[in-house]
């Protein structure tokens, strides 16, 4: 009498190792089509968009995931660590921002002796 390992295994086991497959599947589909989207010249072509896609996703992610409780510690290290991040942030924006205006400023620049910008 040879009693195989898959006897022992319920059907419905079978059913939703098979839709775990199929959603394997369509999750590497997914996966294969985003790598093929060139994702920094989608940002350059729509900043806002990408800014609001950024926000909605960290909303979502902030509200369905709940919170741990941190010691103080953890909180004083944590805001540090964003105080840092934004002030990074917003010294790399400016900057860009300053090489944007340099260039605009120079193009736009009508060749008069003696003004400077």
């Amino acid at each position: 009498m040879d009693i195989s390992h898959e006897a022992n295994v319920p059907q419905s086991g079978l059913e939703d190792r098979g839709r775990m497959d199929a959603v394997k599947e369509k999750l590497g589909q997914v996966g294969r089509k985003l790598k093929r989207i060139e994702v920094r010249e989608s940002i350059v072509a729509h900043p806002f968009a990408a800014i609001g896609i950024g926000a909605a996703v960290g909303a979502a992610i902030g509200l369905i995931r709940p919170m741990p409780r941190h010691g103080r510690v953890t909180n004083v290290v944590m805001a540090a660590i964003s105080a840092i991040g934004i002030k990074l942030i917003r010294e790399a924006a400016m900057q860009h921002l300053g090489g944007m205006a340099k260039d605009w400023l120079q193009q736009n620049r009508r060749g008069e002796p003696g003004e400077q910008y």
